[in-house]
């Protein structure tokens, strides 16, 4: 039950509608299991008595006494409804809020939470997983407080006969058959759950198949890839539909076998009740109460399949509602402001999946230094960078900014200081402008052309058939790689802050637009604490101060000159890369 109580704090906001179900939910119960047959029972016999007597019912009585059978009918459809509806709205408002925390709790986690969980994954569970609980949320909450409500009615009713007729045997039937209504759910539970995970696995894992396919359609198609994946997506595909036909399997066997149960009840009492002389009304009103008693629980039992069969995928939620935060917030954060720009690394260690890759590093970065990161690949580079950007805590030691350690800044706060252009700059399906302008939503129109131009941007956006108004594309895959990266600079230049990060901004530049970006970093770097990870030496040349990487450590820091005459290893990779 841990599982499902973990979600309770979503259902309090609901409570209203949650009563107010449970109240025409009453009513439908007791109309159904109770009115019916106690027309049956004591109205209609009374009535069909006087026919042809001196009492016999004039027709506007008679009209009066058959309305009674449709009022029950209408009295229950519209507290059916009502019900239907305050539980429905209930439920959608409850998966409202669980979706919504979940998109926003996957905001706000570090992008170590996208080692643990694939973009599949996480796509199938926001949407797939979410879709299933809402099916049957919807269905459940709908008929949970209804069907037993009915089963209350119909069984008072049953419990009134035995006591006014003195027989008790109807309840013993009833009574022999609630093990057998539970009995199905109890076998096919464990094995419910366990197909029901694995199918989510499954299509969690088919899922990461078709978006790596999407995203690497250009490889797939020069490596001739298609028979594979096509493959990867056939084994995929069958093993889910096996899965999904042994869950079918254990679903389909419950309805039989409370249907025939059911037959199994009538037939009891029709033998008994012949026998014992009951007469017929009497008998039709039991058959009626045993059916609204029965066909209720034969309802529960479904949606007590449906629910284990949601176990699996309110686990999976629950994960990552419950993911820790390898990179937290502090419960009481530290005001920075517009910070300066000193960095610090006090004794930093950090390692993937108990690989180290950077190991003790202590290191100054005075405000205003443009630092450029070299070393060859796997030496550091990246993950320096990322823990200064605070993508990730480090292991051990600590990361500060002008003197206030990282992990007592509040990571909105700081985010607002740092600007970055990645190697692979991805931009949203929407227009170049509104694609530069969310650096700061606030900015005129005026600056964003202005950042345009600063990052050699404008000529080629003009060009444009829409100008600044052309959509971007879906991650920007109407532009090429180097327009795509002059707009991840416009975004800097546009938010303008102290602290910026470049993973080789110009590797997709042609030679003239290089140039031209070089010359604009360049004016960039003026004032600002900057970090360049370099692959090329051509694209750091004007940089303050090189770190040199190796092996995860900090080989040396200093000047291109002073690495050049001191640093035996920097000169190597210097002279190596010049050389081609």
């Amino acid at each position: 039950m841990k599982k499902f109580t973990r979600f309770i704090v979503y259902v309090k906001p609901c409570l209203g509608y949650i009563a107010a179900g449970v109240f025409f939910g009453l009513i439908f119960g007791l109309s159904s299991g109770f009115g019916m047959p106690t027309i049956i029972r004591e109205v209609l016999p009374k009535i069909f008595s006087q026919q042809g007597s001196e009492n016999e019912y004039s027709l506007w009585s008679i009209v009066g006494i058959a309305m009674l059978i449709p009022g029950i009918f209408l009295l229950r459809a519209i507290s059916g409804f009502l019900s239907g509806y305050f539980m429905t709205y209930a439920s959608l408002e409850i998966l409202r809020r669980i979706k919504q925390e979940l998109f926003d709790k996957i905001q706000n986690y570090p992008v170590a939470f996208f080692d643990k969980f694939t973009t599949g994954d996480v796509l199938v569970r926001l949407t797939g997983d979410t879709a299933a609980v809402q099916n049957v949320l919807l269905n459940f909450s709908s008929e949970i407080f209804r069907q037993p409500l009915q089963v209350v009615g119909a069984l008072g009713y049953l419990i009134y006969q035995s006591i006014e007729n003195g027989n008790i045997a109807f309840l013993f039937v009833f009574i022999a058959a609630v093990p057998f209504c539970i009995l199905p759910v109890q076998i096919i539970r464990k094995r419910l759950k366990e197909h029901s995970r694995s199918a989510q696995i499954q299509t969690s894992g088919m899922a990461q198949i078709i978006n790596e396919n999407l995203d690497a359609a250009h490889e797939v198609r020069v490596f001739g890839l298609q028979k594979q994946q096509s493959e990867n997506f056939s084994s995929a595909n069958v093993l889910i539909k096996k899965l999904g036909l042994k869950i079918a399997k254990y679903e389909l066997f419950q309805q039989p076998s409370l249907e025939f149960l059911a037959a199994v009840m009538v037939s009891v009492t029709f033998v008994y009740a012949y026998f014992s002389h009951i007469d017929f009304s009497t008998f039709a009103a039991i058959g009626i109460a045993l059916y609204f008693t029965v066909d209720p629980i034969k309802r529960v039992v479904r949606m007590c399949s449906d629910l284990m069969k949601t176990t699996p995928m309110f686990e999976r939620l629950g994960e990552i509602l419950d993911w820790k935060s390898t990179v937290p917030d502090p419960e009481n954060p530290v005001a920075i402001g517009k910070v300066k720009g000193d960095v610090e690394f006090d004794g930093v260690s950090f390692s993937y999946n108990e690989k180290i890759v950077l190991s003790d590093v202590s290191i100054k970065i005075p405000a205003g230094t443009s630092c450029a990161l070299v070393g060859e690949s796997g030496a550091g580079k990246s993950t320096f960078a990322k823990l200064a950007m605070r993508l990730y805590d480090p292991v051990c030691g600590d990361v500060k900014i002008d003197g206030v350690s990282l992990r007592d800044i509040s990571g909105r706060d700081y985010a607002a200081n740092i600007g970055s252009v990645p190697q692979y700059p991805v931009l949203f399906n929407d227009t170049i402008f509104n694609n530069i302008l969310l650096a700061r939503p606030d900015a005129t129109a005026d600056e964003v052309y202005e950042a345009a131009k600063n990052a050699c941007a404008d000529d080629f956006i003009k060009e444009l058939e829409g100008g600044y108004e052309t959509m971007a594309g879906e991650r920007g895959d109407r532009l090429s790689g180097g327009q795509k990266q002059r707009i991840a600079i416009a975004r800097v230049f546009l938010k303008n802050p102290p602290l910026i990060f470049l993973d080789e901004a110009t590797s997709a530049l042609d030679a003239n637009s290089e140039s031209a970006i070089q010359k604009a970093i360049d004016k960039l770097m003026k004032g600002r604490t900057m970090f360049i990870i370099a692959h090329r030496f051509s694209t750091i040349r004007n940089v303050e101060k090189i770190i040199v990487f190796k092996d995860g450590n900090i080989l040396d820091f200093g000047s291109h000159d002073e690495l050049m005459q001191r640093c035996q290893y920097y000169r190597k990779l210097y002279e190596r890369q010049m050389s081609k």
